[in-house]
Protein backbone atom coordinates (compact mmCIF):
# COMPACT_ATOMS: atom_id res chain seq x y z
CA UNK A 1 0.00 0.00 0.00
CA UNK A 2 1.46 3.44 -0.96
CA UNK A 3 1.87 5.46 2.04
CA UNK A 4 0.06 8.98 2.45
CA UNK A 5 0.27 11.24 5.62
CA UNK A 6 -3.45 10.32 6.52
CA UNK A 7 -4.73 7.22 7.10
CA UNK A 8 -8.65 5.59 7.70
CA UNK A 9 -8.57 2.46 9.33
CA UNK A 10 -12.02 1.89 7.82
CA UNK A 11 -11.41 2.83 4.26
CA UNK A 12 -8.27 1.05 4.53
CA UNK A 13 -10.54 -1.99 5.26
CA UNK A 14 -12.70 -1.31 2.49
CA UNK A 15 -9.79 -1.16 0.12
CA UNK A 16 -8.97 -4.54 1.22
CA UNK A 17 -12.11 -6.04 0.81
CA UNK A 18 -12.43 -4.86 -2.65
CA UNK A 19 -9.09 -6.28 -3.73
CA UNK A 20 -9.40 -9.50 -2.19
CA UNK A 21 -12.61 -9.81 -4.04
CA UNK A 22 -11.07 -8.84 -6.83
CA UNK A 23 -8.79 -11.61 -7.19
CA UNK A 24 -9.12 -15.18 -9.03
CA UNK A 25 -9.03 -17.19 -6.14
CA UNK A 26 -10.69 -15.53 -3.14
CA UNK A 27 -13.57 -13.71 -6.15
CA UNK A 28 -16.31 -15.59 -3.81
CA UNK A 29 -15.72 -15.48 0.04
CA UNK A 30 -17.71 -16.35 3.35
CA UNK A 31 -17.14 -13.45 6.37
CA UNK A 32 -14.69 -16.09 8.16
CA UNK A 33 -12.52 -16.26 4.91
CA UNK A 34 -12.41 -12.88 4.54
CA UNK A 35 -11.24 -12.03 7.98
CA UNK A 36 -8.99 -14.36 8.22
CA UNK A 37 -7.71 -13.44 5.16
CA UNK A 38 -7.01 -9.65 6.23
CA UNK A 39 -6.23 -10.32 10.01
CA UNK A 40 -9.11 -8.48 11.43
CA UNK A 41 -12.07 -9.40 14.19
CA UNK A 42 -15.02 -11.14 12.19
CA UNK A 43 -17.25 -7.99 13.74
CA UNK A 44 -15.18 -5.41 12.89
CA UNK A 45 -14.92 -7.14 8.97
CA UNK A 46 -18.81 -7.58 9.35
CA UNK A 47 -19.63 -4.07 9.31
CA UNK A 48 -17.46 -3.04 6.52
CA UNK A 49 -18.44 -5.60 4.40
CA UNK A 50 -22.35 -4.78 5.09
CA UNK A 51 -21.60 -0.87 4.28
CA UNK A 52 -20.17 -1.66 1.13
CA UNK A 53 -22.79 -4.29 0.30
CA UNK A 54 -25.47 -1.55 0.98
CA UNK A 55 -23.94 0.74 -1.89
CA UNK A 56 -24.00 -2.15 -3.78
CA UNK A 57 -20.23 -2.24 -3.71
CA UNK A 58 -20.71 -6.30 -3.02
CA UNK A 59 -23.11 -8.42 -3.13
CA UNK A 60 -24.29 -11.15 -0.74
CA UNK A 61 -25.54 -14.82 -1.36
CA UNK A 62 -28.01 -16.24 1.66
CA UNK A 63 -27.72 -19.77 0.67
CA UNK A 64 -23.65 -20.17 0.17
CA UNK A 65 -23.46 -17.40 2.86
CA UNK A 66 -20.49 -15.70 0.54
CA UNK A 67 -19.76 -12.35 -0.60
CA UNK A 68 -18.49 -11.01 -4.31
CA UNK A 69 -18.55 -7.83 -5.90
CA UNK A 70 -21.59 -6.26 -6.72
CA UNK A 71 -23.14 -4.63 -9.55
CA UNK A 72 -21.82 -0.91 -8.80
CA UNK A 73 -18.20 -2.25 -8.75
CA UNK A 74 -18.96 -2.90 -12.53
CA UNK A 75 -19.94 0.77 -13.12
CA UNK A 76 -16.18 1.95 -11.28
CA UNK A 77 -14.30 -0.23 -12.96
CA UNK A 78 -15.67 0.83 -16.14
CA UNK A 79 -15.23 4.56 -15.63
CA UNK A 80 -11.52 4.00 -14.22
CA UNK A 81 -10.96 1.98 -17.36
CA UNK A 82 -12.04 4.92 -19.28
CA UNK A 83 -9.91 7.15 -17.66
CA UNK A 84 -6.52 4.55 -18.07
CA UNK A 85 -4.79 5.80 -21.03
CA UNK A 86 -2.31 3.01 -21.73
CA UNK A 87 -5.11 0.64 -21.63
CA UNK A 88 -6.56 2.56 -24.54
CA UNK A 89 -3.03 2.41 -26.32
CA UNK A 90 -2.94 -1.38 -25.34
CA UNK A 91 -6.26 -2.62 -26.34
CA UNK A 92 -6.23 -2.70 -29.84
CA UNK A 93 -2.19 -4.30 -29.83
CA UNK A 94 -3.73 -7.55 -27.71
CA UNK A 95 -6.44 -8.02 -30.46
CA UNK A 96 -3.68 -8.06 -33.09
CA UNK A 97 -1.63 -9.80 -31.26
CA UNK A 98 -4.40 -12.77 -30.43
CA UNK A 99 -5.73 -12.81 -33.78
CA UNK A 100 -2.07 -12.86 -35.66
CA UNK A 101 -0.49 -15.57 -33.15
CA UNK A 102 -3.54 -17.71 -31.66
CA UNK A 103 -2.33 -16.74 -28.38
CA UNK A 104 -3.43 -15.28 -25.34
CA UNK A 105 -2.85 -11.73 -25.60
CA UNK A 106 -2.14 -10.56 -22.06
CA UNK A 107 -1.17 -6.44 -20.45
CA UNK A 108 0.68 -6.85 -17.02
CA UNK A 109 1.64 -4.07 -15.00
CA UNK A 110 2.80 -3.81 -11.45
CA UNK A 111 0.65 -3.76 -8.42
CA UNK A 112 2.30 -2.64 -5.35
CA UNK A 113 6.16 -3.11 -4.33
CA UNK A 114 6.71 -6.81 -5.18
CA UNK A 115 3.80 -8.00 -7.74
CA UNK A 116 2.69 -7.82 -11.41
CA UNK A 117 -1.05 -7.73 -12.21
CA UNK A 118 -3.14 -8.86 -15.55
CA UNK A 119 -5.29 -5.89 -16.61
CA UNK A 120 -6.73 -6.45 -19.38
CA UNK A 121 -6.12 -10.10 -21.87
CA UNK A 122 -7.67 -11.33 -25.56
CA UNK A 123 -8.14 -14.69 -25.19
CA UNK A 124 -7.96 -16.80 -28.65
CA UNK A 125 -10.86 -19.94 -29.44
CA UNK A 126 -7.46 -21.73 -30.49
CA UNK A 127 -5.95 -24.77 -28.33
CA UNK A 128 -2.79 -23.04 -28.63
CA UNK A 129 -3.68 -20.10 -25.99
CA UNK A 130 -4.26 -20.22 -22.27
CA UNK A 131 -6.21 -19.09 -19.65
CA UNK A 132 -5.56 -15.85 -17.41
CA UNK A 133 -7.69 -13.79 -15.04
CA UNK A 134 -7.62 -10.42 -15.12
CA UNK A 135 -6.98 -9.35 -11.55
CA UNK A 136 -4.83 -12.28 -10.56
CA UNK A 137 -1.76 -10.62 -8.78
CA UNK A 138 1.79 -12.72 -8.72
CA UNK A 139 5.30 -11.78 -7.52
CA UNK A 140 7.33 -10.32 -10.01
CA UNK A 141 10.15 -12.52 -9.87
CA UNK A 142 8.08 -15.59 -10.85
CA UNK A 143 7.40 -14.69 -14.36
CA UNK A 144 9.63 -14.08 -17.12
CA UNK A 145 7.89 -10.76 -18.10
CA UNK A 146 9.07 -9.77 -14.21
CA UNK A 147 12.89 -9.12 -15.46
CA UNK A 148 11.09 -5.91 -17.61
CA UNK A 149 10.33 -4.31 -14.22
CA UNK A 150 13.94 -5.08 -12.45
CA UNK A 151 15.48 -3.67 -16.21
CA UNK A 152 13.37 -0.37 -15.58
CA UNK A 153 14.19 -0.26 -11.98
CA UNK A 154 17.42 1.64 -10.42
CA UNK A 155 19.95 -0.46 -8.72
CA UNK A 156 18.53 -0.02 -4.68
CA UNK A 157 15.23 -1.12 -6.10
CA UNK A 158 16.28 -4.06 -7.58
CA UNK A 159 18.59 -5.28 -4.37
CA UNK A 160 15.35 -4.72 -2.32
CA UNK A 161 13.37 -6.98 -5.58
CA UNK A 162 15.99 -9.72 -5.03
CA UNK A 163 16.06 -10.16 -1.80
CA UNK A 164 13.33 -12.78 -0.47
CA UNK A 165 15.56 -14.79 -3.10
CA UNK A 166 14.62 -16.29 -6.55
CA UNK A 167 12.10 -19.45 -6.46
CA UNK A 168 12.34 -22.34 -8.63
CA UNK A 169 9.78 -22.30 -10.36
CA UNK A 170 10.63 -25.46 -12.88
CA UNK A 171 13.89 -27.01 -13.65
CA UNK A 172 14.84 -23.87 -16.75
CA UNK A 173 14.62 -20.85 -14.13
CA UNK A 174 17.13 -18.77 -13.59
CA UNK A 175 17.68 -18.66 -9.78
CA UNK A 176 21.13 -16.92 -9.55
CA UNK A 177 21.46 -13.12 -8.94
CA UNK A 178 23.91 -12.93 -11.27
CA UNK A 179 22.94 -14.71 -14.23
CA UNK A 180 19.59 -13.18 -13.25
CA UNK A 181 20.64 -9.47 -13.96
CA UNK A 182 22.67 -10.29 -16.51
CA UNK A 183 19.75 -11.66 -18.44
CA UNK A 184 17.91 -8.25 -17.57
CA UNK A 185 20.67 -6.11 -18.67
CA UNK A 186 20.60 -7.35 -22.06
CA UNK A 187 17.11 -5.99 -22.40
CA UNK A 188 16.72 -3.47 -24.70
CA UNK A 189 13.78 -1.17 -25.32
CA UNK A 190 11.70 -1.85 -28.32
CA UNK A 191 12.81 -6.21 -28.27
CA UNK A 192 11.24 -8.77 -26.82
CA UNK A 193 12.26 -11.44 -24.20
CA UNK A 194 11.19 -14.85 -25.43
CA UNK A 195 10.68 -18.06 -22.34
CA UNK A 196 9.99 -21.11 -22.96
CA UNK A 197 8.75 -23.29 -19.82
CA UNK A 198 11.08 -21.15 -17.57
CA UNK A 199 8.60 -20.27 -15.20
CA UNK A 200 5.34 -22.55 -15.88
CA UNK A 201 6.01 -25.94 -17.59
CA UNK A 202 4.77 -26.13 -20.59
CA UNK A 203 4.13 -22.31 -20.96
CA UNK A 204 5.44 -20.09 -23.59
CA UNK A 205 5.48 -16.45 -23.30
CA UNK A 206 6.78 -13.74 -25.59
CA UNK A 207 7.13 -10.13 -24.34
CA UNK A 208 7.63 -6.48 -24.61
CA UNK A 209 7.75 -3.61 -22.37
CA UNK A 210 4.95 -0.23 -23.36
CA UNK A 211 7.00 2.93 -21.98
CA UNK A 212 4.57 6.60 -21.00
CA UNK A 213 5.31 9.77 -22.13
CA UNK A 214 8.31 10.04 -19.69
CA UNK A 215 9.93 6.35 -21.27
CA UNK A 216 9.27 4.84 -17.62
CA UNK A 217 7.41 1.05 -17.48
CA UNK A 218 3.81 1.47 -18.19
CA UNK A 219 3.37 -2.46 -18.23
CA UNK A 220 4.67 -5.38 -20.31
CA UNK A 221 2.67 -6.79 -23.15
CA UNK A 222 2.81 -10.64 -23.06
CA UNK A 223 1.88 -13.32 -25.50
CA UNK A 224 0.93 -17.14 -23.98
CA UNK A 225 0.35 -20.06 -25.09
CA UNK A 226 0.98 -24.14 -25.17
CA UNK A 227 4.56 -24.90 -26.11
CA UNK A 228 3.47 -28.57 -27.17
CA UNK A 229 1.37 -26.24 -29.79
CA UNK A 230 3.96 -24.67 -31.15
CA UNK A 231 6.66 -25.66 -33.31
CA UNK A 232 9.75 -23.55 -34.71
CA UNK A 233 8.24 -21.89 -37.41
CA UNK A 234 5.22 -21.06 -35.10
CA UNK A 235 7.32 -19.59 -32.41
CA UNK A 236 9.43 -17.68 -34.95
CA UNK A 237 6.39 -15.91 -36.62
CA UNK A 238 5.15 -15.01 -33.00
CA UNK A 239 8.76 -13.60 -32.53
CA UNK A 240 8.48 -11.58 -35.63
CA UNK A 241 4.76 -10.19 -34.63
CA UNK A 242 5.89 -8.91 -30.85
CA UNK A 243 9.21 -7.23 -32.35
CA UNK A 244 6.44 -5.34 -34.50
CA UNK A 245 4.49 -4.56 -31.33
CA UNK A 246 7.74 -3.45 -29.41
CA UNK A 247 9.33 -1.26 -32.29
CA UNK A 248 5.53 0.30 -32.33
CA UNK A 249 5.44 1.20 -28.86
CA UNK A 250 8.78 2.47 -28.87
CA UNK A 251 8.14 4.57 -31.81
CA UNK A 252 5.20 6.08 -29.99
CA UNK A 253 7.11 6.97 -27.10
CA UNK A 254 9.91 8.34 -29.29
CA UNK A 255 6.92 10.79 -30.49
CA UNK A 256 6.76 12.35 -27.08
CA UNK A 257 10.58 13.33 -26.15
CA UNK A 258 11.02 13.85 -22.48
CA UNK A 259 13.91 12.86 -20.08
CA UNK A 260 14.26 9.07 -19.95
CA UNK A 261 14.34 7.30 -16.65
CA UNK A 262 14.26 3.88 -17.29
CA UNK A 263 17.73 2.24 -17.52
CA UNK A 264 17.05 -0.10 -20.83
CA UNK A 265 18.54 1.23 -23.76
CA UNK A 266 17.05 1.85 -27.25
CA UNK A 267 17.46 -0.93 -29.58
CA UNK A 268 20.18 -0.43 -32.18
Amino acid sequence: MAQTGYHSPGADLAARVLKLLSRYRTRESTLSEIAAELDVSKTTCLRVLRTLQGHDLLSYDDETRRYRLGEYAVVIGVRAEEGLDVLHRVRPLLTAISRHTGLTAAFVQRAGDNRMMYMAKVEPPSAAGVSVSVGNRFPITSVSYGKWVVAFADDEERERLLAPGLAQMTAATTTDPTRYLEQVDALRRGEILESTGEYVAGIYAVSCPVVNARHELAGVLVALGVLAALGDDERRDVCRHMRRIAAQCTAEAAAHPQPSTGRPREAS
